[in-house]
Protein backbone atom coordinates (compact mmCIF):
# COMPACT_ATOMS: atom_id res chain seq x y z
CA UNK A 1 0.00 0.00 0.00
CA UNK A 2 1.48 3.34 -1.08
CA UNK A 3 1.44 6.35 1.23
CA UNK A 4 0.42 9.81 -0.02
CA UNK A 5 0.99 13.10 1.79
CA UNK A 6 -1.46 15.89 0.89
CA UNK A 7 -1.13 19.53 1.92
CA UNK A 8 -4.23 21.68 2.29
CA UNK A 9 -6.12 18.46 2.94
CA UNK A 10 -8.97 19.64 5.15
CA UNK A 11 -11.29 20.98 2.44
CA UNK A 12 -11.90 21.48 -1.27
CA UNK A 13 -9.56 19.77 -3.70
CA UNK A 14 -7.28 18.42 -0.97
CA UNK A 15 -10.10 16.70 0.92
CA UNK A 16 -11.66 15.35 -2.28
CA UNK A 17 -8.27 13.89 -3.23
CA UNK A 18 -7.83 12.31 0.20
CA UNK A 19 -11.24 10.63 -0.03
CA UNK A 20 -10.62 9.30 -3.54
CA UNK A 21 -7.17 7.96 -2.65
CA UNK A 22 -8.57 6.25 0.44
CA UNK A 23 -11.23 4.65 -1.74
CA UNK A 24 -8.48 3.42 -4.06
CA UNK A 25 -6.63 1.78 -1.15
CA UNK A 26 -3.85 4.32 -0.60
CA UNK A 27 -2.67 5.30 2.86
CA UNK A 28 -3.37 9.01 3.28
CA UNK A 29 -1.63 11.62 5.44
CA UNK A 30 -3.21 15.05 5.50
CA UNK A 31 -1.75 18.43 6.44
CA UNK A 32 -3.55 21.70 7.09
CA UNK A 33 -3.79 24.42 9.70
CA UNK A 34 -6.88 22.90 11.30
CA UNK A 35 -7.89 19.27 11.62
CA UNK A 36 -11.37 18.16 10.60
CA UNK A 37 -13.55 15.33 11.84
CA UNK A 38 -13.61 12.02 10.01
CA UNK A 39 -10.56 12.72 7.85
CA UNK A 40 -9.82 9.54 5.84
CA UNK A 41 -6.33 9.00 7.22
CA UNK A 42 -3.65 10.37 9.52
CA UNK A 43 -3.67 14.14 10.02
CA UNK A 44 -1.12 16.69 11.19
CA UNK A 45 -1.85 20.33 11.91
CA UNK A 46 0.74 22.65 10.39
CA UNK A 47 0.98 26.28 9.33
CA UNK A 48 2.99 26.01 6.11
CA UNK A 49 3.85 29.71 6.20
CA UNK A 50 5.66 29.24 9.51
CA UNK A 51 9.14 27.70 9.41
CA UNK A 52 8.98 26.54 13.03
CA UNK A 53 5.73 24.72 12.29
CA UNK A 54 7.19 23.13 9.15
CA UNK A 55 10.28 21.89 11.00
CA UNK A 56 8.01 20.29 13.60
CA UNK A 57 6.00 18.64 10.82
CA UNK A 58 9.13 17.24 9.17
CA UNK A 59 10.04 15.56 12.47
CA UNK A 60 6.50 14.16 12.82
CA UNK A 61 6.45 12.55 9.38
CA UNK A 62 10.06 11.35 9.46
CA UNK A 63 9.16 7.74 10.19
CA UNK A 64 6.43 7.50 7.58
CA UNK A 65 7.46 5.85 4.34
CA UNK A 66 5.92 8.45 2.02
CA UNK A 67 5.75 7.48 -1.66
CA UNK A 68 3.78 10.39 -3.09
CA UNK A 69 3.39 14.09 -2.35
CA UNK A 70 0.48 16.29 -3.40
CA UNK A 71 1.35 19.99 -3.06
CA UNK A 72 -2.15 21.40 -2.83
CA UNK A 73 -2.03 24.09 -0.12
CA UNK A 74 -2.57 27.59 -1.41
CA UNK A 75 -4.52 30.81 -1.29
CA UNK A 76 -5.30 33.72 -3.56
CA UNK A 77 -5.11 37.48 -3.03
CA UNK A 78 -7.04 39.78 -5.36
CA UNK A 79 -5.20 43.06 -5.95
CA UNK A 80 -4.88 45.46 -8.86
CA UNK A 81 -1.45 46.71 -9.87
CA UNK A 82 -2.17 49.99 -8.08
CA UNK A 83 -3.04 48.15 -4.85
CA UNK A 84 -0.31 45.51 -5.02
CA UNK A 85 2.00 45.46 -2.01
CA UNK A 86 5.10 43.32 -1.46
CA UNK A 87 3.94 41.97 1.90
CA UNK A 88 0.98 40.35 0.17
CA UNK A 89 3.26 39.17 -2.63
CA UNK A 90 5.55 37.49 -0.10
CA UNK A 91 2.58 35.84 1.64
CA UNK A 92 1.51 34.33 -1.67
CA UNK A 93 4.97 32.95 -2.42
CA UNK A 94 5.33 31.63 1.12
CA UNK A 95 2.19 29.52 0.87
CA UNK A 96 1.66 28.80 -2.82
CA UNK A 97 5.27 28.04 -3.78
CA UNK A 98 7.84 27.75 -1.01
CA UNK A 99 6.22 24.86 0.96
CA UNK A 100 5.92 22.80 -2.23
CA UNK A 101 9.66 23.08 -2.82
CA UNK A 102 10.56 22.65 0.85
CA UNK A 103 8.49 19.50 1.44
CA UNK A 104 9.58 18.05 -1.88
CA UNK A 105 13.22 18.58 -0.92
CA UNK A 106 12.63 16.67 2.31
CA UNK A 107 10.65 13.76 0.88
CA UNK A 108 12.61 13.25 -2.33
CA UNK A 109 15.59 11.93 -0.34
CA UNK A 110 13.76 8.72 0.53
CA UNK A 111 12.09 8.54 -2.87
CA UNK A 112 15.53 8.48 -4.52
CA UNK A 113 16.67 5.68 -2.21
CA UNK A 114 13.58 3.63 -3.10
CA UNK A 115 13.84 4.47 -6.80
CA UNK A 116 10.17 5.42 -6.75
CA UNK A 117 8.14 8.54 -6.16
CA UNK A 118 5.33 10.78 -7.31
CA UNK A 119 5.18 14.55 -6.84
CA UNK A 120 2.02 16.32 -7.98
CA UNK A 121 1.62 20.06 -7.50
CA UNK A 122 -1.57 22.05 -7.92
CA UNK A 123 -1.16 25.18 -10.02
CA UNK A 124 -3.99 27.14 -11.62
CA UNK A 125 -5.40 28.32 -14.91
CA UNK A 126 -4.59 31.77 -13.51
CA UNK A 127 -0.88 31.03 -14.01
CA UNK A 128 -1.51 31.82 -17.68
CA UNK A 129 -2.54 35.32 -16.62
CA UNK A 130 -5.58 36.78 -14.93
CA UNK A 131 -6.47 40.33 -13.94
CA UNK A 132 -6.11 41.25 -10.26
CA UNK A 133 -4.06 38.12 -9.51
CA UNK A 134 -0.40 39.17 -9.79
CA UNK A 135 0.78 37.50 -6.56
CA UNK A 136 -1.21 34.34 -7.17
CA UNK A 137 -0.28 34.04 -10.85
CA UNK A 138 3.43 34.52 -10.16
CA UNK A 139 3.45 31.89 -7.40
CA UNK A 140 1.44 29.35 -9.36
CA UNK A 141 3.48 29.84 -12.53
CA UNK A 142 6.57 29.22 -10.40
CA UNK A 143 5.29 25.68 -9.90
CA UNK A 144 5.64 25.14 -13.65
CA UNK A 145 9.37 25.79 -13.58
CA UNK A 146 9.74 23.69 -10.45
CA UNK A 147 7.82 20.77 -11.97
CA UNK A 148 9.60 20.71 -15.32
CA UNK A 149 13.09 21.10 -13.83
CA UNK A 150 12.59 18.39 -11.20
CA UNK A 151 11.01 16.07 -13.77
CA UNK A 152 14.24 16.20 -15.79
CA UNK A 153 16.51 15.67 -12.79
CA UNK A 154 14.48 12.91 -11.13
CA UNK A 155 13.40 10.80 -14.10
CA UNK A 156 16.42 8.49 -13.71
CA UNK A 157 15.24 7.67 -10.19
CA UNK A 158 11.78 6.59 -11.41
CA UNK A 159 10.27 9.67 -9.77
CA UNK A 160 7.64 11.54 -11.76
CA UNK A 161 6.83 15.20 -11.21
CA UNK A 162 3.64 16.61 -12.68
CA UNK A 163 1.21 19.48 -12.39
CA UNK A 164 -2.57 19.78 -12.27
CA UNK A 165 -3.96 23.20 -13.19
CA UNK A 166 -7.60 23.73 -12.23
CA UNK A 167 -9.83 26.37 -13.71
CA UNK A 168 -13.07 27.53 -12.06
CA UNK A 169 -13.68 24.94 -9.34
CA UNK A 170 -16.42 25.54 -6.79
CA UNK A 171 -14.45 25.63 -3.55
CA UNK A 172 -14.43 27.89 -0.50
CA UNK A 173 -11.36 29.64 -1.91
CA UNK A 174 -13.17 30.42 -5.16
CA UNK A 175 -16.24 31.73 -3.32
CA UNK A 176 -14.08 33.94 -1.12
CA UNK A 177 -12.17 35.50 -4.02
CA UNK A 178 -14.97 35.95 -6.54
CA UNK A 179 -18.21 37.86 -6.40
CA UNK A 180 -21.30 35.71 -5.91
CA UNK A 181 -23.44 38.27 -7.73
CA UNK A 182 -25.58 36.42 -10.30
CA UNK A 183 -24.74 38.72 -13.21
CA UNK A 184 -21.02 38.42 -12.45
CA UNK A 185 -21.29 34.65 -12.17
CA UNK A 186 -23.07 34.43 -15.51
CA UNK A 187 -20.45 36.60 -17.21
CA UNK A 188 -17.65 34.57 -15.60
CA UNK A 189 -19.08 31.21 -16.65
CA UNK A 190 -19.68 32.45 -20.21
CA UNK A 191 -15.88 32.55 -20.54
CA UNK A 192 -15.83 28.81 -19.96
CA UNK A 193 -16.67 26.62 -22.99
CA UNK A 194 -18.46 24.13 -20.71
CA UNK A 195 -20.48 26.92 -19.06
CA UNK A 196 -20.19 25.46 -15.57
CA UNK A 197 -17.97 25.18 -12.53
CA UNK A 198 -15.86 22.13 -11.96
CA UNK A 199 -16.19 19.99 -8.86
CA UNK A 200 -13.22 19.26 -6.55
CA UNK A 201 -13.72 15.56 -7.26
CA UNK A 202 -12.91 16.19 -10.95
CA UNK A 203 -9.56 17.70 -10.00
CA UNK A 204 -8.96 14.85 -7.56
CA UNK A 205 -9.36 12.36 -10.41
CA UNK A 206 -6.58 14.09 -12.37
CA UNK A 207 -4.30 14.08 -9.33
CA UNK A 208 -4.96 10.38 -8.75
CA UNK A 209 -4.08 9.63 -12.37
CA UNK A 210 -0.62 11.16 -11.97
CA UNK A 211 -0.10 9.15 -8.78
CA UNK A 212 -1.25 5.90 -10.35
CA UNK A 213 0.86 3.21 -12.02
CA UNK A 214 -0.91 4.05 -15.29
CA UNK A 215 0.99 7.36 -15.34
CA UNK A 216 4.42 5.82 -14.74
CA UNK A 217 5.78 7.13 -18.09
CA UNK A 218 4.31 10.63 -17.71
CA UNK A 219 6.49 13.33 -16.15
CA UNK A 220 7.02 17.09 -16.45
CA UNK A 221 3.47 17.60 -17.69
CA UNK A 222 0.59 19.91 -16.81
CA UNK A 223 -3.01 18.75 -17.01
CA UNK A 224 -5.62 21.49 -17.15
CA UNK A 225 -8.93 20.73 -15.45
CA UNK A 226 -10.75 23.86 -16.48
CA UNK A 227 -13.65 23.10 -18.81
CA UNK A 228 -11.65 24.30 -21.80
CA UNK A 229 -10.66 27.75 -20.48
CA UNK A 230 -6.97 27.11 -21.21
CA UNK A 231 -7.59 26.45 -24.92
CA UNK A 232 -6.04 29.25 -26.92
CA UNK A 233 -4.05 30.44 -23.93
CA UNK A 234 -1.79 27.56 -22.90
CA UNK A 235 1.24 26.66 -25.04
CA UNK A 236 0.72 23.58 -27.19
Amino acid sequence: MKTVLITGANRGIGLATAKLLKKRKYKVIGIARKKIRNFPGKFFECDLTNQKSIKKLIKQIKNYNIDCLVNNAGTSFGQSIDDLDLDTFDKSINLNLRPAVQLSLELVKNMKKKKFGRIVSISSRAALGRELRTSYSVAKSGLYGFTRTWALELAKFNITVNLVSPGPIMTELHKRNNSQNKSYQKKYLNQNPMRRYGDPSEVAAAICFFISDEASFVTGQSLYVCGGMSVGHAPI
